[in-house]
């Protein structure tokens, strides 16, 4: 499930500093994009829009993450960022990905909400707005397991119909498994959030640091609390059928910088060398 692309980013000599490809690059839309930085660069911190940057240290280096954009065009080539008061312009040389089509039959609760389905979901959304903003400064670990054992049937960036009407591009990856089967946290972390939400159903939201997080949705029972600290393997949960599923499934989402990124670069593979 793992689409690995080596490529070689020129580099400029601008007034501004400009960001070098320095190893193996997930370049494309809903991709991930790391380059070493110095120590300084570290501790000043990066922000992309009003978005938090990760950074991690890894053998005594420092490396910045930055999470594409699923919908960002094609010829765009600058991401203007700040490193404290300082401009930092990533140059890239973004690839065309296929993402294909997946049609799915749904509930018309889901698709033509009531009023008051509607206000529930306006709520829901500025809570998960709240918890996505928070950051928890605390070192990454890049190198995730899959949450959960069950055959994929769901894949990052799928343009999505649901009852023949288009929806949202699908942001993470979809696990069946049965009812019960364990959910366990990919990397080490924090809970920001659990609930039951409308769409989400029950659902999970970790932090793994610097603004590196995951969601967990359609769960079945939740065996973790907010605030709590799991650690890479300790199970989370259980799949479930709640929320907008139409069956037994693990829905699971990755961001960064705030942005969808796909989860499967992250699994079993370090991405920094």
């Amino acid at each position: 499930m793992k689409l690995l692309i080596i490529l070689c980013i020129s580099t400029f000599s601008f007034n501004h500093v400009f960001a070098t490809e320095t190893g193996e690059e997930f370049i494309y839309p809903g991709g991930v994009y790391v380059k070493e930085i110095s120590f300084d660069q570290f501790q000043n911190g990066f922000h992309y829009l009003d978005m938090k940057v990760p950074t991690l240290k890894k053998n005594n280096s420092y490396y910045l993450l930055f999470g594409i954009p699923k919908d960002i065009d094609l010829d765009t080539r600058n991401f203007n960022l700040k490193n404290g008061d300082e401009d930092y312009v990533i140059t890239l040389n973004l690839k065309k990905k296929s993402f294909g089509k997946q049609y799915i039959n749904i509930s018309k609760k889901f698709t033509e909400p009531t009023p008051d389905a509607l206000d529930r979901i306006i709520r829901e959304r500025n809570i998960l707005n709240l918890a996505r903003n928070k950051w928890v400064s605390s070192d990454i670990d890049t190198n995730f397991i899959l949450p959960v054992i069950g055959q994929i049937s769901g894949v990052f960036g799928t343009e999505r119909f649901y009852n023949n009407k288009k929806g949202n591009y699908h942001n993470g990856v979809d696990f069946a498994a049965s009812i019960g089967t364990n959910i366990v946290a990919p990397s080490s972390g924090k809970v920001l959030l659990t609930g039951d939400f409308f769409y989400n159903g029950k659902f999970v939201y970790m932090d793994h640091g610097m603004n590196l997080k995951s969601i967990f949705i359609h769960m079945n029972t939740i065996t973790v609390e907010k605030g709590d600290f799991v650690n890479k393997g300790d199970v989370i949960g259980h799949v479930g059928n709640t929320g907008k599923s139409t069956g037994p499934h693990l829905h699971w989402s990755v961001t960064l910088n705030s942005v969808y990124v796909d989860p499967m670069i992250f699994v079993n593979n370090t991405i920094i060398h």
